[in-house]
């Protein structure tokens, strides 16, 4: 398998900082983009990294292991077989090779804390949440290491910068405290049990008291049927030698806060001035699988309150984004996209849809008129000098589309860029004088930079100069894992693969 090189596929910018992910490193650049540090994934179990420091590249972690079939040796290395399990056969019947690379953790999420103070960032294989402080420079010190018991598909900040709020594949949403020798700002009577979580297990809330376990003994069970049962349980339980159940919760503070039914995509943070009594209130929003976006309270120990839902997706909802009014006045606007043809603006106080853009056909003068989806996967604000602005970017789409918010909330496009490779990411780095985006992208050819700065010095210029950043430091798949185009397909590209499949499909 000829390996590919692994692009830059996250990119944050702070106050003149840039950070981009690579694999599972984290670089930063100046506003020049000068390197200045890199911090890489541990490369062994328990390590830490106090500062940002180059390093060898990682060892990936052990694939997983698979259910044996009835008569199946257990394999001797956890990747391979008994070499006669099956009739004096190499390798079972059915039997596929794990692939490292995409075992191999990925950085999966960044997000900057708006003091600009810490960095948060989501590794997929291993669900875990890194936090790090971060000096102002460019130089970042890791705070904590957090695996969370399921894999965290989205993270949202508070306003405050104190609370993380973590979104799983599960469909709950779990608060953490930014730093783990905070605590959370939730009431110690308030009590949250997970639906993942067996009931009566101690809460992690931080002092509140837990729910008394009820276990099985006969002094509960009186039929005969079921004392049959609990004696059963009990001789299993001796022949095994181990407890029947196990807590493997994690050990750091948290606590769940809302669930879904179906799995989370999407999570934000919102504040809107209540036309009730007109003070300013907190909103968690949530989107997920089933084309639902959920408007939960703010405040953590009410956040399992539904305020509303914002109904009206008939497709998966990936993105969620807040942009600012384009009078300054009145509350943000909340803009959604996922596996529809348009975008959607919405009310939120109100829970109503204010209206929907057309994305498709402006899909489709890129990439031809056979196209006939789309799956955004960004979908980022811009406020300037001339009014409120929507970027947003599609799977596989080379281009970047730019969309205006309107006096009445809705969106309209105004126009176009297109671009030499498919958009992972982008960020904002103009001034409310000028346009500057940085846009992390998959090459169309092999040598071709994987950053992008896209510019337009003014309004009234027509053309936007595209200029690729030189010089990046070389890198590789992570772990020293070597990965084919395929194989970096497969983790670069995740959101069409939200559409549920119908029998027309």
């Amino acid at each position: 398998m000829a390996a590919v090189d692994v692009p830059y596929h996250l990119v944050k910018a702070c106050r003149g900082i840039i950070f981009a992910a690579r694999g599972s490193d984290i670089h930063s650049f100046n506003s020049s983009f000068e390197h200045i540090s890199t911090w890489k994934y541990p490369s062994a179990k328990g390590e830490t990294q106090s500062e940002a420091q180059s390093s060898p590249a990682p060892e990936g972690p052990p694939a997983k292991r698979r259910k044996l079939e009835e008569g199946e040796e257990p394999a001797s290395n956890g990747r391979e077989a008994s070499s006669a399990n099956v009739n004096g056969q190499g390798k079972p019947k059915g039997w596929q090779d794990s692939n490292p690379a995409l075992e191999t953790p990925w950085i999966q999420g960044l997000y900057i804390t708006s003091d600009g103070h810490h960095v948060v960032a989501i590794t997929n294989s291993d669900k875990t949440i890194w936090v790090f402080e971060h000096d102002g420079a460019g130089n970042l010190k890791q705070l904590s290491q957090r695996p969370m018991p399921k894999r965290p598909c989205a993270l949202a900040i508070m306003p405050d910068d104190r609370v993380l709020l973590s979104a799983d594949k599960f469909g709950d949403v779990y608060a953490l405290p930014l730093t783990p020798s905070d605590h959370l700002p939730i009431p110690s009577q308030h009590t949250l049990i997970s639906r993942s979580v067996t009931p009566g297990t101690p809460s992690t809330t931080g002092g509140s008291t837990p729910i008394p376990r009820l276990k099985a003994d006969e002094t509960v069970v009186h039929t005969k049927r079921n004392l049959k049962a609990l004696e059963n349980q009990k001789k299993a339980a001796l022949e095994r030698k181990q407890p029947i159940a196990q807590d493997n919760r994690p050990q750091f503070e948290h606590a769940l806060l809302l669930g879904h039914v179906s799995m989370l995509t999407a999570i934000c943070v919102a504040q809107a001035t209540s036309p009730v009594d007109g003070k300013t209130r907190t909103y968690i929003l949530t989107g997920d699988r089933d084309e639902h976006i959920r408007v939960s309270r703010g405040a953590l120990a009410q956040a399992h309150v539904i305020e509303g839902f914002c109904m009206g997706h008939e497709e998966f909802v990936s993105r969620l984004c807040m942009v600012k009014p384009a009078s300054g006045q009145g509350n943000d606007v909340l803009v959604s996209g996922g596996g529809d043809d348009d975008l959607y603006s919405w009310d939120l106080v109100h829970n109503k849809l204010v209206g929907k853009a057309p994305l498709l056909p402006r899909v489709q003068e890129v990439v031809g008129e056979e196209a006939n989806k789309l799956a955004v996967t960004r979908i980022v604000a811009q406020k300037d000098e001339k009014g409120s602005w929507v970027w947003v970017i599609c799977e596989r789409v080379p281009a970047l589309f730019r969309y205006q918010l309107q006096e009445d909330s809705t969106l309209r496009h105004s126009e176009t860029i297109k671009i030499p490779g498919n958009p992972l990411d982008v960020a904002i780095l103009g001034t409310s004088s000028s346009t500057r985006l940085l846009v992390a992208m998959e090459p169309s050819e092999q040598g071709f930079s994987s950053l992008l700065v896209v510019e337009k010095a003014s309004e009234g210029e027509t053309d936007w100069k595209q200029t690729p950043v030189p010089n990046l430091p070389e890198g590789s798949a992570p772990g020293g894992v070597k990965i084919g185009a395929e194989e970096l397909r497969k983790i670069l590209y995740t959101t069409e693969s939200l559409r549920k499949l119908t029998d027309f499909d």
